[in-house]
Protein backbone atom coordinates (compact mmCIF):
# COMPACT_ATOMS: atom_id res chain seq x y z
CA UNK A 1 0.00 0.00 0.00
CA UNK A 2 1.18 3.15 -0.78
CA UNK A 3 1.82 5.94 1.73
CA UNK A 4 -0.09 8.96 1.52
CA UNK A 5 1.67 12.82 0.80
CA UNK A 6 2.36 14.92 2.84
CA UNK A 7 -0.29 17.43 3.18
CA UNK A 8 2.31 20.10 2.43
CA UNK A 9 6.45 19.08 2.04
CA UNK A 10 9.16 21.64 1.01
CA UNK A 11 12.77 21.00 0.46
CA UNK A 12 15.80 23.06 0.66
CA UNK A 13 14.19 26.60 0.80
CA UNK A 14 16.51 29.51 0.98
CA UNK A 15 15.91 33.59 0.66
CA UNK A 16 18.30 36.23 0.97
CA UNK A 17 18.07 39.90 2.16
CA UNK A 18 20.43 42.04 1.85
CA UNK A 19 22.85 39.42 1.01
CA UNK A 20 22.02 37.85 4.11
CA UNK A 21 20.55 34.65 4.11
CA UNK A 22 16.88 34.74 6.14
CA UNK A 23 15.48 31.32 5.06
CA UNK A 24 19.01 28.99 4.71
CA UNK A 25 18.06 25.42 3.41
CA UNK A 26 14.85 24.99 5.53
CA UNK A 27 12.84 21.98 4.82
CA UNK A 28 9.34 21.13 6.20
CA UNK A 29 7.06 18.47 5.81
CA UNK A 30 3.31 18.55 7.78
CA UNK A 31 0.67 15.53 7.35
CA UNK A 32 -2.95 16.15 6.95
CA UNK A 33 -4.65 17.43 10.37
CA UNK A 34 -1.63 17.71 12.03
CA UNK A 35 -0.62 20.61 13.82
CA UNK A 36 2.77 22.20 13.38
CA UNK A 37 4.64 25.01 15.39
CA UNK A 38 7.83 27.20 14.01
CA UNK A 39 9.48 28.67 17.19
CA UNK A 40 12.13 31.03 17.39
CA UNK A 41 12.99 34.52 18.26
CA UNK A 42 12.25 37.48 16.39
CA UNK A 43 14.58 37.73 13.05
CA UNK A 44 14.98 34.02 12.43
CA UNK A 45 13.02 33.41 9.05
CA UNK A 46 9.89 32.09 10.46
CA UNK A 47 7.70 34.34 9.00
CA UNK A 48 9.60 34.85 5.84
CA UNK A 49 9.33 30.74 5.39
CA UNK A 50 5.62 31.38 5.98
CA UNK A 51 5.19 33.51 3.24
CA UNK A 52 7.72 31.33 0.71
CA UNK A 53 5.21 28.31 1.37
CA UNK A 54 1.82 30.76 0.85
CA UNK A 55 3.45 32.02 -2.51
CA UNK A 56 3.89 35.90 -1.35
CA UNK A 57 7.54 35.75 -1.23
CA UNK A 58 9.49 33.85 -3.84
CA UNK A 59 12.77 31.71 -2.34
CA UNK A 60 16.01 31.78 -4.66
CA UNK A 61 15.68 27.91 -4.60
CA UNK A 62 14.07 25.02 -3.47
CA UNK A 63 10.52 23.15 -4.10
CA UNK A 64 7.01 23.05 -2.56
CA UNK A 65 4.43 20.52 -2.74
CA UNK A 66 1.01 20.32 -1.45
CA UNK A 67 -0.22 17.37 -1.40
CA UNK A 68 2.38 15.78 -3.99
CA UNK A 69 1.68 18.14 -6.99
CA UNK A 70 4.56 20.58 -6.97
CA UNK A 71 3.49 24.47 -6.65
CA UNK A 72 7.07 25.61 -6.68
CA UNK A 73 10.33 24.88 -7.92
CA UNK A 74 13.08 25.09 -10.81
CA UNK A 75 11.09 25.29 -13.58
CA UNK A 76 7.27 26.02 -12.05
CA UNK A 77 5.67 28.54 -9.45
CA UNK A 78 2.10 28.35 -9.35
CA UNK A 79 0.31 31.88 -7.82
CA UNK A 80 -0.87 31.75 -4.19
CA UNK A 81 -4.48 31.97 -4.84
CA UNK A 82 -3.99 28.52 -6.87
CA UNK A 83 -1.73 26.70 -4.07
CA UNK A 84 -4.98 25.85 -1.65
CA UNK A 85 -2.88 27.28 0.94
CA UNK A 86 -4.69 30.07 3.46
CA UNK A 87 -2.52 32.35 5.13
CA UNK A 88 -3.77 34.13 8.50
CA UNK A 89 -1.74 37.39 9.48
CA UNK A 90 -0.45 38.53 13.03
CA UNK A 91 -2.86 41.82 12.66
CA UNK A 92 -6.27 39.54 11.47
CA UNK A 93 -6.15 41.85 8.09
CA UNK A 94 -10.45 42.29 8.25
CA UNK A 95 -11.48 45.07 5.25
CA UNK A 96 -13.26 47.82 8.15
CA UNK A 97 -16.06 48.67 5.21
CA UNK A 98 -16.83 45.43 5.00
CA UNK A 99 -19.45 43.16 6.84
CA UNK A 100 -18.52 40.37 8.91
CA UNK A 101 -20.05 37.86 6.40
CA UNK A 102 -18.63 40.08 3.30
CA UNK A 103 -15.11 39.18 5.11
CA UNK A 104 -15.24 35.88 5.00
CA UNK A 105 -17.02 35.41 1.63
CA UNK A 106 -14.09 37.82 0.17
CA UNK A 107 -11.82 34.83 -0.62
CA UNK A 108 -14.65 32.49 -2.42
CA UNK A 109 -15.11 34.34 -5.27
CA UNK A 110 -14.85 31.18 -7.24
CA UNK A 111 -18.43 30.22 -6.02
CA UNK A 112 -21.66 31.87 -7.19
CA UNK A 113 -23.06 34.27 -5.25
CA UNK A 114 -25.77 32.21 -3.12
CA UNK A 115 -22.94 29.44 -2.72
CA UNK A 116 -20.27 31.92 -1.13
CA UNK A 117 -22.76 33.30 0.93
CA UNK A 118 -23.58 29.75 2.34
CA UNK A 119 -19.92 28.92 2.79
CA UNK A 120 -19.28 31.80 4.72
CA UNK A 121 -22.25 31.10 6.97
CA UNK A 122 -21.03 27.70 7.48
CA UNK A 123 -17.27 29.09 8.29
CA UNK A 124 -18.65 31.48 10.97
CA UNK A 125 -20.79 29.17 12.53
CA UNK A 126 -18.02 26.52 13.20
CA UNK A 127 -16.47 29.48 14.87
CA UNK A 128 -19.38 30.83 16.62
CA UNK A 129 -19.26 33.95 14.82
CA UNK A 130 -22.62 33.93 12.79
CA UNK A 131 -24.60 36.09 14.91
CA UNK A 132 -22.38 38.67 13.66
CA UNK A 133 -22.63 38.18 10.30
CA UNK A 134 -24.22 41.93 9.82
CA UNK A 135 -21.49 43.67 11.96
CA UNK A 136 -18.54 44.98 10.91
CA UNK A 137 -15.26 44.57 12.51
CA UNK A 138 -15.24 47.82 14.67
CA UNK A 139 -17.46 46.55 16.52
CA UNK A 140 -15.84 43.42 17.66
CA UNK A 141 -13.79 42.86 20.21
CA UNK A 142 -9.63 41.68 19.16
CA UNK A 143 -11.03 38.25 20.36
CA UNK A 144 -14.11 38.20 17.95
CA UNK A 145 -11.62 39.56 15.36
CA UNK A 146 -9.77 36.67 15.55
CA UNK A 147 -12.54 34.12 15.11
CA UNK A 148 -13.51 36.19 12.42
CA UNK A 149 -9.95 36.12 10.80
CA UNK A 150 -9.56 32.22 11.57
CA UNK A 151 -13.27 31.90 9.47
CA UNK A 152 -12.27 32.96 6.75
CA UNK A 153 -9.00 31.46 5.95
CA UNK A 154 -11.02 27.97 6.88
CA UNK A 155 -13.36 29.08 4.22
CA UNK A 156 -12.44 28.02 1.12
CA UNK A 157 -11.27 24.53 2.80
CA UNK A 158 -7.38 25.07 2.05
CA UNK A 159 -5.32 21.93 2.26
CA UNK A 160 -2.93 23.82 4.67
CA UNK A 161 -3.89 26.64 7.04
CA UNK A 162 -0.80 28.83 7.83
CA UNK A 163 -0.83 31.19 10.82
CA UNK A 164 1.37 33.77 11.42
CA UNK A 165 1.79 34.85 14.89
CA UNK A 166 -1.99 34.73 15.39
CA UNK A 167 -2.08 35.75 19.29
CA UNK A 168 0.29 37.96 19.16
CA UNK A 169 -2.38 41.30 19.22
CA UNK A 170 -4.22 40.04 21.47
CA UNK A 171 -4.55 41.18 25.23
CA UNK A 172 -3.03 38.77 27.35
CA UNK A 173 -6.10 38.29 29.09
CA UNK A 174 -7.54 36.91 26.53
CA UNK A 175 -4.57 35.31 24.70
CA UNK A 176 -5.00 31.71 26.62
CA UNK A 177 -8.84 31.23 25.94
CA UNK A 178 -8.49 32.41 22.52
CA UNK A 179 -5.69 30.22 21.59
CA UNK A 180 -7.55 27.07 23.68
CA UNK A 181 -10.61 27.84 21.70
CA UNK A 182 -8.37 28.68 18.08
CA UNK A 183 -6.74 24.77 18.62
CA UNK A 184 -10.18 23.52 18.95
CA UNK A 185 -11.51 24.93 15.99
CA UNK A 186 -8.86 23.48 14.15
CA UNK A 187 -9.32 20.00 15.48
CA UNK A 188 -13.26 20.06 15.03
CA UNK A 189 -12.42 21.30 11.05
CA UNK A 190 -9.57 18.44 10.90
CA UNK A 191 -7.46 21.20 9.82
CA UNK A 192 -3.85 20.85 8.46
CA UNK A 193 -2.06 24.03 10.30
CA UNK A 194 1.23 25.51 10.38
CA UNK A 195 2.12 28.28 13.00
CA UNK A 196 4.30 30.41 13.71
CA UNK A 197 5.32 32.21 17.10
CA UNK A 198 8.37 32.96 19.13
CA UNK A 199 6.93 31.73 22.43
CA UNK A 200 7.68 28.09 23.55
CA UNK A 201 4.70 27.45 26.19
CA UNK A 202 2.26 28.25 22.96
CA UNK A 203 4.34 26.20 20.70
CA UNK A 204 3.95 23.34 23.27
CA UNK A 205 -0.06 23.65 24.10
CA UNK A 206 -0.68 23.88 20.16
CA UNK A 207 1.76 22.13 18.35
CA UNK A 208 1.80 17.96 17.92
CA UNK A 209 5.30 18.72 16.45
CA UNK A 210 7.96 21.87 16.94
Amino acid sequence: MTAPHPRLEADGLYRRFAGRAVVNDVSVSIGAGEVLCLLGPSGCGKSTTLRILAGVEMPERGTIRVDGAEVFGPRRSIPPEDRSVGLMFQDFALFPHLTILDNVRFGLTALSSADGKREALAALDRVGMVHYADNYPHALSGGEQQRVALARALAPRPAVLLMDEPFSGLDSRLKDSVRAETLAILREARATAIVVTHDAEEAMRMGDRI
